[in-house]
Formats: structure tokens, C-alpha cells, sequence
């Protein structure tokens, strides 16, 4: 055999081991990519967990948040500001104000302000459409102007409303007071008074209720 032959036959036989060993060569392992993506996919639920159990413990329950971080206090009597994945929760606490409990987007700003609301105003929204008004203002921080009918000291709660004559528009509006707030049996039914508090409920008129409104954490001044 000549020299060139036993070169042509050893480059033949490197050339099938070398198609043999491609051949034999296991793919690249993805095993690495897949655990990565496994871990990013569990926090992400996780996170979004966090998140729904806050949005329904605040909104539904006023309880909360349990997975923002307190980014901010106020000088106000405690009011607490809180900051979650996409959300703010600021729990109001004010020594005589606000001690309601809101839920928003990141933009949502302090506000100690109530919508202010003249009883008869109340009255004929709720006549004209109680489910509408009910939305409107429940969960805000208001104030209503109104007169004094009731003083519950056991219960600590005074009933005010607007009253006409035929009762068509009645309404009653049942506030139940801080308890900071002194001197219920000092208050004088008949007259004019000033609550503020946050609107919680809404009960229909019935035969034996008027259309009634549940106002809570009041403050009251005559």
C-alpha cells in the first residue's frame, strides 16, 4: 500500500469517528433554564397572593395591609401611610377627624377633607335613587348638617335627619361616635348640629323604618 492509500484511509476512518462521535454528542441540558423559570413563576404568584390578600382584607374587611411597607407618618394623631406592589393604603387617625381606612393606586394622596352635605340635599338623592346616593358616598368621609333627634349614651350613637311633614322625604341618620368623643348627654335634640364620619351603610325605607344611613367613627359639635 502505498503512502498516499494509508493517508487516504486514515483521513476516512478520522472523518467516521468524528461522525460517530457527532452522532453519540447528547444535546445541551435546558435543566438549568427550566428551575430559573420555575422559582420566577412561584414568586410572581406569590406576589400577586400578597397583593389580592391585601386589596380584600383592606376594602372588604378594613383590615391591613399585612404585605405593604409603611412609608410614611403624619403629624395628625397617628394617620399611617403604606406602600405595596402597585398600591397605597393610608389608615387615617386623626385626633379629631378622619378615621377611616382608604385604598388606592400609588397616586392616591392624604386627603382630610369631607364632602360636605346638607340633610334635606341627602334627603331628596336618596328619594330620587337610594341605590345611586348609597354608591356616591359610601366609604367617603363627609360632613352633614342636620338636626339633633336622639342621643343614645349606652349605645353611644345619635340618630339626626332631615323630617317634612308628609314623610316622603324622611331620613334618618344614625352616627355612631369615637369614643373620644365626651359629653353625649350635654348635646340638645331639636337643634342643629355637625357630624363628620365616614358612611358605612344604607338601609331601604320600610314600613316600619325611614330610609336610614349608618355614619361611623363620628365626631359631632353643637
Amino acid at each position: 500500500m502505498s503512502k498516499k492509500e494509508k493517508k487516504n484511509k486514515e483521513e476516512i476512518v478520522e472523518e467516521k469517528e468524528a461522525i460517530v462521535e457527532v452522532e453519540v454528542k447528547k444535546p445541551k441540558s435546558h435543566k438549568g433554564w427550566k428551575i430559573f423559570l420555575g422559582i420566577f413563576i412561584f414568586l410572581i404568584l406569590l406576589l400577586a397572593t400578597f397583593v389580592t390578600v391585601d386589596i380584600i382584607s383592606v376594602s372588604k374587611y378594613e383590615k391591613g395591609p399585612y404585605f405593604a411597607i409603611l412609608t410614611k407618618r403624619y403629624k395628625d394623631g397617628g394617620t399611617r401611610e403604606y406602600t405595596g406592589l402597585g398600591y397605597k393604603v393610608i389608615k387615617y387617625n386623626q385626633v379629631q377627624g378622619r378615621r377611616d381606612i382608604e385604598l388606592g393606586s400609588w397616586k392616591l394622596k392624604y386627603n382630610n377633607t369631607p364632602i360636605t352635605i346638607q340633610d334635606v340635599d341627602l334627603a331628596i338623592e336618596t328619594l330620587e335613587d337610594g341605590v345611586e346616593a348609597y354608591e356616591k358616598y359610601n366609604k367617603k368621609f363627609v360632613r352633614i348638617h342636620s338636626t339633633l333627634h336622639k342621643v343614645d349614651t349606652k349605645k353611644r350613637q345619635l340618630t339626626i335627619g332631615y323630617i317634612d311633614d308628609g314623610g316622603k322625604y324622611t331620613l334618618d341618620i344614625i352616627c355612631k361616635m369615637v369614643k373620644e368623643q365626651e359629653n353625649l348627654e350635654e348635646l340638645e335634640t331639636g337643634k342643629e348640629i355637625t357630624i363628620i364620619g365616614t358612611l358605612r351603610e344604607y338601609k331601604e325605607k320600610s314600613k316600619k323604618n325611614n330610609n336610614t344611613y349608618i355614619i361611623e367613627n363620628c365626631f359631632a359639635e353643637q
